[in-house]
């Protein structure tokens, strides 16, 4: 382990209701012990993880830097360094958001911030990870969980503007919290058109109502929307589920639940390609790694990309 080297760390000291600023001090207590260099940038407002990363990414030293909070931190931090004069700048993370779907999503099974950071310390070559990409005319911003519009979406939406979240996110329970308001969700949720675009084929949906374009199988904070999905194939998946009600829909999310099966539905449509396309015509919420798209019309394109991180995992997916 060097001495000499420098932690420069992004603290969302928000997030998960108090579990990144929790983990920030464990760690920032171990690098006091260690006698190692650090310095704590506090995201302050939304953007700020973004504007940090970017700025620390092109300072172009041999320092690490490492994002301390959830997917939507570590999505801004993401998104700062590929806008920096050097994309290629590697992450490290230490989870400590309410969902942490990244880190279902690539098998990181350690969770104590210690060891992580030790890890990070340690590690000489970063690992590279596929992040999704989706752009318009107006919007280009990479992801590293899925975005999704209308159902999920929407219930993203409901769950971050709950006046339970931070009462079930204090318990522990942020999962249960996106639960409950998906069960809302359900009466509230219309159809809508949609076109996909891929390989030079056309699929139109009359009545598309969840659709996610996903980096792995995960999001909502452990719901495997994908299980066939991974971010080491080079490859994004697309779900889209069809408007459907009552026994029926309570019979595909128990599929969703449990084994995975609900892709063998007829009233699923699944893909998995290096690029697509999708537009919906009607305005509908929207959500990029847990974080509000606002609502309108989207109209996407949709590419693989990679980047380096600083995290102790393995490509054996």
């Amino acid at each position: 382990m060097k001495k000499t080297e420098k932690i420069e760390i992004i603290l969302n000291h928000h997030a998960g209701n108090g579990s990144a600023q929790k983990a920030c001090n464990k760690v920032s207590n171990f690098l006091t012990q260690q006698n190692i260099p650090y310095e704590i940038h506090l995201t302050k407002c939304n953007g700020d993880g973004q504007r940090i990363a970017k700025q620390l990414a092109n300072l172009h030293q041999p320092n690490k830097i490492v994002v301390i909070g959830g997917d939507g931190t570590l999505n801004q931090a993401v998104n700062g360094v590929k806008a920096s004069s050097y994309p290629d700048t590697a992450l490290g993370y230490i989870p400590g958001g309410s969902g942490n779907d990244f880190c279902r999503g690539i098998k990181l099974k350690i969770k104590d911030p210690v060891i992580l950071i030790q890890a990070i310390l340690s590690l000489k070559t970063p690992q590279v990870i596929d992040v999704g990409k989706a752009s318009s005319k107006q919007f280009s911003h990479y992801f590293i969980n899925n975005i999704g519009i209308g159902f999920d979406a929407s219930t993203v939406y409901y769950t971050n503007h709950s006046e339970r979240k931070e009462f079930l996110n204090r318990l522990g329970l942020g999962t249960l919290s996106y639960f409950t308001n998906l069960l809302k969700v359900i009466k509230r949720q219309k159809a809508f058109g949609l076109d996909v675009n891929y390989q030079q084929q056309q699929k139109h949906f009359d009545s598309a109502y969840i659709v996610v374009a996903t980096n792995h199988p995960y999001f909502g904070g452990g719901f495997a929307i994908d299980p066939t999905a991974t971010p080491f194939n080079h490859h994004l998946n697309l779900v889209v589920v069809k408007k459907i009600t009552g026994l029926t829909f309570a019979k595909l999310m128990t599929k969703l639940l449990t084994d995975g099966s609900h892709l063998k539905d007829k009233n699923v449509w699944h893909i998995e390609k290096k690029q697509f396309e999708l537009k919906n015509y009607t305005k509908q919420h929207g959500q990029m790694d847990g974080e509000e798209l606002n609502q309108h019309e989207f109209d996407f394109n949709f590419e693989i990309s990679q980047h380096p991180f600083w995290l102790l995992v393995k490509n054996n997916f």
